[in-house]
């Protein structure tokens, strides 16, 4: 006759089991919702980033028709306004095959600025990169392996040509790092709280006027091919946006196959995609290995020294998508689908991980809150990222290296809500071919 012990353990297995069956899980259709709202969001934070880009590009060709120091530093507002919104969506970056391919041309960064116009004399090339110092600006005409390629009037062909010529990752010639170095110059402050320097004048093209920094160019041409390639990569950047957030939306099949087919692959996709942004670039690639280095070249805004600010978007971002909200500077355009969030699932069927979850989020948010404080603080106390990883600045590093901490955490912690739902992390979802132009 078995032992009381030997039933009292039945009794137990019985018990334990009945309540693993009767435990409540997300329903089909409950998912199914949460990748709608997340659809429906990832649509709204790209039509946002096509409209402030877009916004950018109307304006270049007043600039360049007349321009200024006022009509430089409003291009340079309207280039981080862009950059605002297209930082929150990054958190789509990683699990949607089609997003993470497309990123390449939009968001490549470092680069080998001397390949697109004058270094100042610090300047160290690539020796692993010929076109490193190509100056597609200031040549005439470039040797493309057998052929010269005129280089008097730029043209996207000619930029898209030279970029399908190149293997090196550095030899970035689209995208907002391109512009961004076109619209601000080299950022040569080392320690200084200040992000680089180009003169408006060297958009000037007149003969006489037109400026290479601060010394003279030889003619206007310089000036002139400054101003089209403002204007080129604006509006290659612009369709690039624009078919990003078509491929959102509602009717097309990317966003079909995400909402409508299994809907724990579609979860899956977007747990790993928030989980990876956190931890691996976020954490890592962004932050961790500019703590490593301590180079300026390490940081993702180096030439506007705007970096505080990706940071705290890229983490906003993460938040938004997981809560199923955005907050557009326009109030019409702000939605919030949390009725319909991962948070609220969350919340609903895994209580004690949603706090966890919660308290992370705020913790992250927390210290990319100073960090951007830090860059915005008036010129005396304001300490920008290219400062903060420099070796001898024990609290910055420490602030840094904090927020790794932090952002790690934040993503094993999704990665728990993954596996509370069952879903795979390392297989989330097929990859089929992307319909996106190379």
């Amino acid at each position: 006759m078995p032992s009381p012990s030997f039933y009292s353990f039945i009794i137990a297995l019985i018990s334990a089991l009945s309540i693993a069956a009767c435990t409540p899980t997300p329903s089909n259709t409950e998912k199914q919702r949460v990748l709608e709202a997340h659809r429906q969001l990832a649509f709204t934070v790209y039509s946002e980033t096509v409209l402030k880009t877009q916004r950018l590009y109307n304006e270049i060709p007043n600039f360049t028709a007349a321009p200024s120091e006022q009509k430089l530093l409003h291009l340079r507002q309207l280039w981080i306004e862009a950059r605002a919104p297209y930082s929150q969506s990054e958190a789509l970056r990683f699990g949607n095959w089609f997003t993470d391919e497309w990123d390449g041309k939009v968001n490549s960064w470092p680069l080998d600025e001397g390949l697109i116009d004058y270094v100042d004399s610090s300047y160290i090339a690539s020796t692993t990169n010929p076109w490193a110092q190509m100056n597609l600006i200031g040549s005439e005409q470039i040797q493309l392996l057998t052929r010269p390629i005129s280089t008097r009037k730029l043209s996207i062909a000619l930029l898209r040509l030279l970029s399908s010529e190149s293997d090196v990752e550095t030899n970035v010639l689209s995208g907002f790092h391109a512009l961004e170095f076109m619209l601000w110059g080299q950022d040569t402050s080392n320690s200084q709280a200040r992000a680089g320097q180009r003169p408006w004048t060297d958009f000037l093209a007149q003969d006489g006027k037109c400026t290479n920094s601060n010394s003279l160019a030889g003619s206007a041409t310089s000036c002139r091919k400054r101003g089209e390639f403002l204007l080129i990569v604006t509006k290659d950047l612009l369709e690039r946006l624009e078919e990003m957030r078509d491929h959102w939306a509602p009717s097309n099949s990317p966003r079909a196959e995400l909402v409508a087919g299994e809907a724990n692959a579609g979860l899956a996709r977007m747990l790993f995609g928030l989980s990876t942004m956190s931890a691996q670039e976020l954490a890592g690639e962004r932050i961790q290995v500019a703590l490593y280095t301590s180079a300026p070249e390490e940081e993702q805004d180096c030439f506007s020294d705007d970096t505080h600010h990706s940071i705290w978007y890229n983490a906003l971002g993460i938040e938004n998508f997981y809560f199923g909200r955005f907050e557009s500077t326009d109030p019409a355009r702000s939605v919030n689908l949390a009725q319909h969030s991962l948070a609220e699932l969350t919340k609903k069927y895994y209580p004690a991980l949603s706090t966890q979850l919660e308290q992370a989020f705020t913790q992250t948010r927390k210290i990319t809150k100073q960090l951007k404080d830090m860059g915005d603080a008036p010129s005396e106390h304001r300490q920008h990222f290219d400062q903060l990883i420099r070796s001898e600045n024990k609290e910055g590093r420490a602030l840094l290296a904090e927020l790794v901490l932090t952002l790690e955490h934040q993503a094993n912690l999704l990665k728990q809500l993954a596996n509370r739902i069952t879903l795979d992390l390392d297989h989330p979802g097929t990859t089929p071919n992307s319909t996106l132009e190379q």
